[in-house]
């Protein structure tokens, strides 16, 4: 019985004779429990500017979409280090940071339809609608990001 020779990379990137293949379960864990810290780091920078603001404004969209911008910027920074590693860094940084922001879009409009529908149409309370705009943002985002985005090179 013929065994295959397998190992993993810096970036947890399964390795077989032939070349890379794609990651591993596990190496596929690890980056969603990295990727999931990264969030959470920006999740509590979101959440400070978010709550005082809408206390001191009472405009809680408008709020939550101010606290967005400021996460998502820590949020690139920490995906690059942490997360992604050098997936898309053949893109060029230029191009990398364009498609995160074309992302981080798509996801300001998720949290602002979230937030804003569950705020005035579901009559949630707006840290309510915020976490359940976070969690679908995070779901959509990791999808997007890791298949589109941080992708290695062919």
């Amino acid at each position: 019985m013929d065994t295959v020779n397998q190992t993993a990379d810096a970036t947890g990137q399964a390795t077989l004779a032939g070349g890379p293949s794609k990651p591993d379960r596990s190496a596929r864990l690890r980056r969603l429990l990295r990727y999931t810290g990264v969030n959470l780091t920006s999740l509590a920078l979101d959440y400070a500017i978010f709550l005082p603001l809408t206390h001191a404004t009472d405009l809680p969209v408008l709020s939550s979409i101010v606290a967005y911008i400021a996460a998502l910027a820590l949020n690139y920074r920490l995906s690059w280090l942490y997360v992604f590693g050098d997936d898309g860094g053949h893109k060029g940084e230029k191009r990398l940071f364009a498609q995160f922001m074309a992302t981080g879009l798509l996801g300001l409009v998720l949290t602002a339809v979230v937030t804003g529908g569950g705020i005035y149409w579901l009559g949630f309370k707006p840290a309510i609608a915020k976490t359940i705009a976070v969690l679908i943002c995070f779901v959509v985002l990791y999808i997007v990001r890791s298949r589109l985005v941080f992708t290695p090179a062919e």
